[in-house]
């Protein structure tokens, strides 16, 4: 049976109807969540949602750098919504310096704070003004910070090895230079790559000239000649020797103050 057209109409009532009710619920939960999203917004944009001071920075895991010491890396100009900043963009901040092996940032709003969980890295020499006094750690990446950016039992605990100030820049290979001394059989006191075309070593055995650094596998043979010739100072008088010279580790040579070098056969490798 056919509707009437009576009928007709008001069902296209009835539909036009529920389509205006389902238009206003649209535009009322979307009012809403406006509203709660500007409410959110307004709410994270009052003092009481900004970081003012350095202290509401809060760092975890950090076991040789202080906490003073990685806030201040962070390029933060206070007061600074929370809202505004990026944990990412923190976190790559910091891990471009080098002395933070990772990162992970966190912002907490109750109370407004960040919270950084950390590895920070050791420092593995100790870098020395040329009369010898103290001025800086470096870690094995490289990295370099002042002495008091690390806690005082790290401190009171330096490396034993030592390093004439050098630029990261001319020096570029310090990772790879600094892996290969720390397994020398032979103890090395001092690394002096100031000049890397001409870098010396101050070691149990004396002075010992390598010359120009780069070359990863020249350098262990320079160290493997280095044991082999541990009794180097037995071929002259200790008055005349100046140092040992590695340059070429196949034809070591012993630089003497008044006299030409004289070569030296460095002893067979047992076998």
């Amino acid at each position: 049976m056919n509707p009437s057209s009576s009928q007709v109409k008001q069902r296209r009532r009835q539909l036009r109807q529920e389509r205006r009710v389902r238009a206003l619920q649209s535009l009322w939960r979307f009012g809403c969540m406006a509203g709660i999203l500007a409410g959110v917004g307004w709410v994270v944009l009052q003092p009481n949602w900004t970081v003012t001071k350095p202290e509401q920075i809060e760092i975890k895991g950090n076991r040789y750098l202080s906490e003073a010491a990685i806030r201040s890396m962070l390029a933060i100009q206070y007061p600074q919504p929370m809202i505004e900043l990026s944990p990412e963009q923190l976190t790559n901040q910091l891990l471009k310096q080098g002395s933070l092996s990772s990162v992970r940032i966190d912002r907490r709003l109750l109370p407004p704070r960040l919270l950084l969980e950390v590895e920070d890295r050791p420092p593995v020499a100790q870098i020395i003004n040329p009369d010898g006094t103290p001025q800086a750690f470096v870690d094995e990446s490289g990295a370099q910070l002042p002495l008091a950016s690390y806690l005082p039992a790290v401190r009171q605990k330096a490396p034993r090895l030592k390093v004439l100030p050098f630029d990261r820049r001319i020096c570029p290979d310090w990772s790879q230079l600094y892996q290969i001394i720390n397994r020398s059989p032979v103890m090395i006191g001092v690394i002096d790559c100031r000049n890397p075309q001409n870098s010396m070593l101050q070691t149990e055995v004396g002075k010992v000239r390598l010359g120009s650094l780069g070359d990863k596998q020249r350098l262990t043979s320079q160290i493997q000649q280095l044991d082999l010739l541990r009794e180097w100072r037995q071929h002259t008088n200790l008055l005349d020797a100046e140092y040992l010279d590695l340059e070429n580790p196949h034809a070591p040579k012993l630089k003497l103050k008044q006299s030409p070098p004289i070569p030296l056969d460095p002893p067979q490798q047992p076998r």
